[in-house]
């Protein structure tokens, strides 16, 4: 009776953590996707749509990869290791270096402006320092606070998006937004404070660089799409593209929860990995993935009816061959959390640079000679190669090696 018990608490307890996860994922992107964006587009017109996700890509690129490296390596050395605050400062003022001169360049370079120049880099440090700061409720397992954390940080971006409007740059959506969710982890949290140093810059960087890399390639192909069609056709068609496979990157918001939640419980110094487990878990995850598309399926038509009624006949027909090829890749990502939180780091970084550097050459001749079309069928073939690759490698280099 007790073990029963047991188990019910634990599953409780995870339902819950996975829900506040979820909600923490989708809020702020829901208000993007669901409001500003859509709000913008009548307003400012799909243009300038098309150019806040070029910008937005490259964030999502660069600060995002560091500030996911830094606190994935933070969950991996805990399992072995007593780590403190001050053991990743100096990573994190490397990472906030790194992103101020490429986005500065960015927009130096794109806009020719030297007042968006210094906006955008500033966010970009604010955008890196958030993703990390989410250890905050990661590490203590307070998912409630890790959804109030990005709530509030929605809640900017609609304060942000008035004065917009006042102010006539977007950049405010993401300035507001970004420094609520630091101010309140500042007032409210313990990530930032000063404390004792433990582990050698040496470790964290060894084990960063991995994780940065499978990271950065990971964001570099997700947001690709936007970028080549932006620099090999123009940006009404990156807001097109961005509607039709809208659902299933919105999907996404589901499937990195569930990757966050997978690598907060697997790093805990109690967790045990068995064949059974793993099993169960490959076979949710492609689970998961029927599921997914068959809402995409359905969903699809309507959102871009609803939202972007203009373009719904030149983009309705890449849905299924789109969404497809975002499923198959969500379905893979999951998969990688294993490896990633057993620490196959080479493993990792083997399968994410086959997969990325493939897809970027491939994905470029194929807009440039068949433009979206031919990036939607790139994307499914990449997709499908990756999974299978996963599910190989996760087979000859884990599975083997576990206890039944």
């Amino acid at each position: 009776m007790n073990i029963v018990k047991e188990l019910l608490r634990q599953s409780k307890k995870l339902s819950k953590d996975l829900f506040y996860t979820i909600l923490a994922s989708f809020v702020g992107n829901a208000v993007l996707q669901l409001i500003a964006y859509p709000v913008i587009a009548k307003y400012f017109g799909i243009d300038t749509v098309g150019n806040i996700l070029f910008f937005i890509g490259i964030i999502y690129i660069v600060p995002q990869s560091i500030g996911t490296a830094l606190s994935n390596t933070r969950l991996l050395l805990r399992k072995d290791h007593e780590t403190a605050n001050n053991d990743y400062a100096l990573p994190l003022l490397g990472g906030g270096a790194i992103s101020f001169i490429i986005c500065a360049t960015t927009g130096l370079l794109v806009t020719k402006s030297m007042a968006f120049s210094a906006a955008y880099a500033v966010f970009s440090i604010m955008y890196m320092l958030k993703i990390y700061a989410g250890l905050e409720f990661r590490l203590t397992m307070n998912f409630k606070g890790y959804f109030i954390y990005y709530f509030i940080s929605a809640v900017g971006y609609l304060a942000g998006l008035g004065l917009c409007f006042l102010t006539g740059s977007w950049l405010w959506i993401f300035l507001i937004g970004e420094g609520a969710a630091l101010l309140y982890v500042f007032i409210r949290g313990n990530i930032f404070n000063s404390d004792k140093k433990l582990l050698s810059i040496k470790l964290v960087i060894k084990n960063g660089i991995p994780f940065f890399w499978s990271s950065f390639i990971r964001d570099c192909v997700t947001q690709f799409d936007r970028v080549i069609i932006m620099k090999l056709l123009n940006p009404s068609t990156v807001a097109q593209y961005n509607s039709v496979s809208i659902i299933a990157k919105t999907i996404q918001l589901l499937v990195s929860p569930l990757g966050t939640l997978m690598m907060t419980y697997m790093t805990q110094k109690s967790w045990k990995l068995t064949k059974k487990l793993y099993d169960r878990i490959v076979l949710g995850c492609i689970g998961f993935g029927i599921v997914f598309y068959i809402l995409c399926i359905a969903v699809t038509p309507v959102f871009i009816k609803l939202f972007y009624p203009t373009v719904y006949d030149a983009i309705i027909g890449y849905s299924l061959i789109i969404n497809l090829g975002l499923i198959i890749l969500f379905t893979s990502s999951l998969l990688i959390v294993v490896l990633m939180a057993q620490g196959e780091l080479r493993a990792l970084s083997v399968i994410q640079t086959i997969w990325g550097l493939s897809y970027i050459i491939i994905a470029y001749f194929a807009v440039s000679a068949y433009g979206l079309l031919g990036l939607a069928y790139a994307t499914l073939i990449i997709s499908s190669v990756r999974l299978v690759l996963v599910l190989w490698v996760s087979n000859w280099k884990l599975r083997r090696n576990l206890e039944t």
